[in-house]
């Protein structure tokens, strides 16, 4: 009898997905790709300013998309590539950000920019090679780091760093955030070490399940929630009791007026005419 050992399903990385920097196109087959690390950073504060460290890294790739130009500008000379996935009459009408966003996608011409499609005016825009992604992977895509995730998948990085991006729980793109952990999880898969900061959101857990659970974590949320639990119901019996306070002195202070008006003002005058004052 043979002994059965785990076999991890192979997946096939691609070396010749190149760029080629600059106004020129990547051509038919690409060109080999000559940096083993990428940095794909988004929006969140939190942590995008932390790829400053690998600025001038001649061995780090850094991706910038969107609008990230407004928020950290420094970034722009240090990225190899751009990424707009949006359709133009989505962004051009995003005032919020940026409404001349096409104007400075088509100024860039030193890195290119992958769009859905190449954009006669944008010289450095590209196709995005959305057929070949969902060839090789599932369709789990709810946001452009997830794309971005899976280029670097396919192209063979042997290191991945990820900034920027939160995808808190109480925040708008919460939706997005399980599908980018999916490709996280696709990487790692495959080999590659996928670098996460502590400032970020992704891939976190307040306890280990099962391990810790009560005695952890989970106890101390549990127990820091009935402490605020406990005080906000102390204050809102406070207020009810202030509140009670406050009318009963109301109500006494109306009724002390009552008794000022019915006692203690002084009587009018009678009319000085002693026929009309009472006898």
């Amino acid at each position: 009898m043979t002994e059965e050992k785990d076999v991890k399903p192979e997946i096939k990385l691609v070396e010749n997905l190149g760029i080629i920097t600059g106004t020129d196109l990547i051509v038919k087959g690409g060109i080999p790709r000559t940096r083993k690390k990428v940095a794909i950073v988004g929006f969140a504060p939190a942590s995008m300013r932390l790829v400053s460290s690998f600025f001038g890294d001649k061995d780090m790739e850094i991706w910038g998309l969107n609008q990230l130009y407004i928020a950290f500008p420094e970034i722009v000379p240090h990225c190899t590539r751009w990424f707009q996935f949006h359709a133009r009459s989505s962004y051009d009408v995003n005032i919020q950000r940026d409404h001349s966003h096409h104007d400075w996608l088509a100024a860039q011409k030193t890195f290119p920019i992958y769009m859905q499609k190449q954009e006669p005016d944008v010289p450095g825009s590209i196709p995005l090679p959305k057929d070949m992604i969902l060839s090789k992977f599932r369709r789990y895509f709810t946001n452009s780091i997830s794309w971005e995730l899976a280029m670097a998948i396919h192209e063979g990085f042997e290191e991945i760093h990820i900034y920027g991006v939160d995808m808190a729980q109480d925040a708008e793109y919460a939706h997005q955030r399980p599908s980018c952990e999916y490709f996280i999880g696709v990487a790692e898969g495959a080999g590659i070490k996928v670098i996460i900061p502590d400032e970020s959101d992704l891939m976190k857990s307040q306890w280990l399940y099962p391990y810790e659970g009560e005695a952890g974590m989970r106890g101390k949320i549990d127990a820091r929630k009935n402490e605020l639990m406990q005080r906000a119901h102390a204050l809102d019996m406070q207020e009810k009791r202030t509140r009670d306070e406050r009318m009963q002195l109301i109500g006494a202070q109306q009724d002390m007026q009552y008794w000022d008006k019915s006692f203690c003002e002084q009587p009018k005058m009678w009319p000085k005419d002693a026929d009309i004052a009472p006898k």
